[in-house]
């Protein structure tokens, strides 16, 4: 019976923080297209912003918001993860993009990193965001 808890068990040690991009399309995006966005970046970074406004005509009057957040040297605190933080580079950032309308959710995108949020990290995150919403 434990051999068939090992597999299921190694799957968890490693599955906790990830390389790859997690992105969630909730009902309400298919509801309505998205017309313009607001730019919300926190903690503020202006160079981040002149990166985004490359990127897309932000509008401040529009009700849909893009909220860029990202930090740096973070802890991932799973308790599953001890191995890999052991025995990797484990990821210390982070770049998470969410688009709401109002209080409502529309879009979520979320990515663990080994360095700093940069304009590559940026580019791939919103021309993904643009491909799942479609515009």
């Amino acid at each position: 019976m434990t051999r068939f808890w090992i597999l299921p068990l190694l799957i968890l040690v490693w599955s906790g923080c990830g390389e790859k991009p997690v992105t969630k399309i909730y009902e309400a995006a298919r509801l309505k297209p998205i017309a313009c966005m607001r730019l919300d970046i926190y903690p503020a970074s202006p160079e981040m912003e002149r990166m985004m406004r490359k990127l897309y005509p932000f509008n401040k009057r529009c009700d849909t918001v893009l909220e860029v957040r990202h930090k740096e040297n973070i802890c991932c605190n799973s308790n599953q993860n001890a191995a890999r933080k052991a025995l990797s580079a484990f990821p210390h950032h982070f770049l998470r993009l969410e688009v709401r309308r109002g209080l409502t959710p529309l879009y979520s995108y979320y990515i663990d990193l080994q360095h700093r949020a940069d304009e590559e990290d940026l580019r791939e995150a919103f021309a993904r965001l643009k491909k799942d919403l479609g515009f």
